[in-house]
């Protein structure tokens, strides 16, 4: 069959998707699918007819062809491995991953696709393995987010092991988790709260702190995880 452009292979599968859902196709359902005008879907049409990819009588249905409709099934079910890809595996958003999907499917080579394929079955055959992937790939990628806010934040701010005796600051993040996250936010240091670096330890360590009128002595260690803006 001749290359389609992939203007064409959206219009067959948009043809193939109507009609599967609402039995036949009209031009003003493509127009509709595909957000176009009907002299578009009209033009368009009679490129798939003089190719014998489509039946269409004018103001009738329009049908796929034996041939057209190989193709059109083709074209979706790349879509459909490739939205699997990206909306349940990376985790995409399900809109843009269609949108994406739509996109990418018209370009890759038939190899790739292969493997894409192979990948997905591989997963749905190994749902142990496909559980563990998914799970550890979402908290790499939401930690790599957490890591480039709190690089953003450190450009732009302070910890508190940065103030001098006499400073003093506003807390914006607690950057520990666990134990000592909860510790800190138990001693008051909240987002908002005002604190005063009182004075430091002669060997540099701990800190002595003032923060809603008392006084808390913090590590170093603890002091560079809470971010702070200057007063």
């Amino acid at each position: 069959m001749e290359a389609l452009t992939p203007s064409l292979e959206d219009y067959l599968e948009a043809i193939w998707t109507i009609s599967l859902r609402e039995k036949v196709a009209r031009v003003k359902d493509i127009a509709k699918c595909l957000l176009v005008t009907t002299p578009s879907v009209v033009s368009a049409l009679n490129v798939l007819l003089e190719k014998n990819l489509i039946k269409h009588e004018s103001y009738g249905y329009i049908e796929l062809t034996d041939q057209g409709a190989l193709k059109a099934k083709e074209v979706d079910e790349h879509h459909k491995l490739l939205f699997t890809l990206l909306n349940e595996i990376f985790g995409i958003h399900a809109g843009i991953a269609s949108k994406d999907a739509c996109k990418i499917e018209h370009h890759l080579s038939k190899e790739t696709i292969k493997r894409i394929e192979q990948f997905i079955q591989f997963l749905e055959e190994h749902q142990e393995e496909k559980t563990f992937f998914t799970s550890r790939f979402k908290e790499f990628v939401e930690k790599g987010e957490e890591d480039m806010g709190d690089k953003k934040e450190s450009k732009a701010d302070f910890t508190l092991r940065d103030l001098k005796p006499g400073e003093k600051g506003k807390v914006i993040k607690i950057k520990g988790k666990g134990n000592l996250k909860k510790r800190l936010l138990d001693m008051g240091i909240v987002h908002g709260a005002e604190i005063k670096l009182e004075k430091v330890a002669p060997l540099g360590d701990p800190i002595d702190i003032l923060i809603k009128g008392y006084h808390l002595s913090l590590r170093k260690d603890e002091a560079k995880d809470i971010l702070i803006t200057r007063s």
